[in-house]
């Protein structure tokens, strides 16, 4: 199922790709916003900014049309041609703004569409049966997927469509105008050494060797802007993550008097970003030195060739102008990379911050699928009991951590697990599904509801009905429950404050929240329990108290508890202690109980 989930949100694994196949990578993970069913909306949306950008370049040939009539008007001197001009230009405009809004309205939801279509596949496959624990820990480079998820992912779709829409533009525009300039152009004569040579539509072949010569040095000048923006954008990401966890564990701080340090911390990665920044001014500063020269020349360069026509009298005052329009509108289409360069970098590289996302959250599941190598099978099996069978754990690069582990929890039962920590407490996240390193099976009961208490509880800003219930609405249990479970962990003051929307990670303390564990068992009753250092910041008799509590509630519940406390031993039926051998592998020896079934190394 957990297989089944990831690949309908997520298509398979792109294949590691050259830079100038980034897009078509990205094509593959995000085009399905077109064509999956019910995407008519988005094919709608997409044709009709298509025949908007089509109007706008058929009412900006419009506009240079008009330029020649005008100047042609006004060269004349009628003044009732150029009142007849005016009110053309006037209608001009009022086409032009209106097809510019609907433009803009089709861009705007189809940016907000996609980035909702994309946002909700990737947020769908990171939260997705542990696999955004399970990313965390897997070596690689894809940090903060948070900021790639919530940044990267908006500034590729606004710029995608920004810069697709206008190469588009620019393209219609350089079919449209190519024309207009080759007949303004005429035939000129070049005389080379006694012979001549007449050249048709020389302003075509002058615009395009500014416009390709332009692109070439500004691609030159602007390769390292790629770098630069990339390491800008991660040193970014770090420093946010940084100030979250400030935020995040600001009790802890103040309580160990680490603000200088946290300080200390904070201005090094400034520094970092402080350092990012200076790169990618120095590359910013040749690409604008050289776009601002050539924009400015592309300005008047036109007239300038023009103008010895125009004195000779060949040409007149509105095709002068017109000519001159034609070549900035053609040198502008041209000039798109030039133009854009910047910001196709900060695309690309938020594409593969995003790419390398995907492949991280592929790589989750690619490498760890039951039953095959390194993976640790774990599934529901026909029978009551829970069984564990020649299970080894490693850690998530593959480095073993332990093996050859044998259990078997019958319902009813209640066990306690002590020995080795980390050992203790990677078992249980084998057994919760979310640490699939390792080989091994695992079987869980049958038709059981289980619930796994952690060591820190996950609390939502949200009401502490909600944080009660989570994940499951309130609404799944009687409104009496949640009071009458506060009564009995010993929190009855919280009871006037059930539907109070409160930070409760900060507003509660440690032995507060964990009382809200206990909490929480009473409010689901779970036939299986798991319980991690239950009650460990309160002091033992009120942790015991607790426990006791929640086993006279719920006397048929299977419960299984890793502590470092042994003197619970008395509240449990059966005590398993973890020891890990010098090889490696493991004891399971049952020194309290009913039964004992060590696991001896190979």
């Amino acid at each position: 199922m957990v297989e089944a989930g990831l690949d309908a949100v997520m298509p398979s694994r792109l294949p590691t790709a050259h830079p100038f196949a980034t897009l078509r990578r990205f094509l593959v993970l995000s085009g399905g916003y077109w064509t999956e069913p019910g995407s008519w909306p988005a094919r709608l949306l997409s044709f009709g900014l298509v025949t908007f950008t089509v109007a706008l370049v058929a009412l900006a040939i419009r506009l240079n049309l008009w330029s020649a009539d005008l100047f042609d008007a006004l060269e004349r001197r009628e003044a009732g041609e150029v009142l007849a001009q005016a009110g053309i230009f006037i209608a001009i405009v009022l086409a032009t703004v209106a097809t510019t809004v609907c433009h803009l309205e089709c861009k705007r939801r189809l940016q907000l569409g996609w980035r909702r279509w994309l946002t909700h596949r990737m947020v769908d496959a990171w939260m997705l049966a542990g696999h955004q624990h399970q990313l965390a820990l897997m070596p690689g480079d894809h940090s903060n997927p948070d900021a790639r998820i919530a940044e990267d992912i908006r500034l590729l779709t606004e710029s995608a469509f920004e810069l697709a829409n206008s190469l588009l533009y620019c393209i219609l525009v350089l079919v449209s105008f190519v024309s207009i300039l080759w007949v303004l152009s005429g035939t000129i004569v070049v005389s080379v050494g006694g012979l001549s040579v007449d050249i048709q539509g020389h302003y075509v072949w002058l615009a395009l060797i500014y416009a390709g010569s332009g692109t070439v040095v500004a691609f030159l000048l602007g390769r390292p802007l790629v770098r630069a923006t990339d390491s800008r954008q991660t040193r970014e990401a770090d420093y946010r993550f940084e100030l979250v966890r400030g935020r995040e564990h600001g009790e802890a701080i103040a309580l160990l008097a680490g603000e200088p340090e946290e300080r200390r911390r904070l201005r090094g990665l400034f520094l970092g970003i402080e350092a990012a920044w200076r790169q990618q001014t120095a590359s910013l500063r040749t690409l604008t030195m050289f776009s601002s020269a050539y924009s400015t020349l592309a300005t008047m360069l036109p007239i300038l060739i023009a103008a010895p026509r125009y004195l000779a009298s060949e040409i007149a005052l509105g095709g002068l102008m017109q000519a001159a329009q034609a070549f900035q509108q053609l040198t502008g289409a041209l000039s798109w990379p030039v133009d854009n360069f910047q910001r196709l970098a900060e695309m690309f590289t938020s594409i593969e911050r995003v790419l390398v996302l995907h492949d991280g959250l592929r790589d989750v599941v690619d490498q760890h699928r039951p039953g095959e190598h390194g993976t640790i099978a774990v599934a529901s099996a026909r029978g009551p009991a829970l069984t564990v069978r020649d299970l080894s754990i490693a850690h998530p690069d593959g480095r073993a951590m332990f093996a050859g582990i044998d259990a078997e929890i019958l319902p009813g039962e209640r066990v306690l697990i002590l020995g080795d920590p980390q050992l203790s407490r990677t078992f249980f996240k084998v057994i919760a599904g979310i640490w699939p390193w390792g080989a091994g099976q695992v079987d869980l009961p049958d038709d059981a509801t289980i619930l796994f208490v952690p060591h820190r509880l996950y609390f939502p800003t949200d009401t502490l009905r909600q944080v009660l219930a989570y994940p499951d609405e309130p609404t799944a249990f009687p409104t009496e429950a949640f009071a009458a479970v506060l009564d009995r962990v010993g929190l009855p003051d919280l009871r006037g404050r059930l539907d109070a929307l409160e930070d409760w990670e900060n507003v509660l303390d440690r032995a507060e929240q964990q009382r809200l564990g206990f909490a929480q068992a009473l409010l689901k009753r779970p036939t299986w329990l798991f319980l991690e250092d239950p009650g460990d910041a309160l002091g033992e008799e009120s942790a015991q108290a607790l426990l006791a509590t929640l086993i006279a509630e719920m006397p048929n519940v299977t419960l299984l508890t890793i502590s470092r406390r042994a003197e619970m031993e008395a509240l449990y039926h059966r005590t398993l202690r973890l020891e890990p051998a010098a090889d490696g592998h493991v004891f399971v020896r049952d020194v309290h109980g009913r039964r004992t079934r060590p696991s001896e190394p190979q």
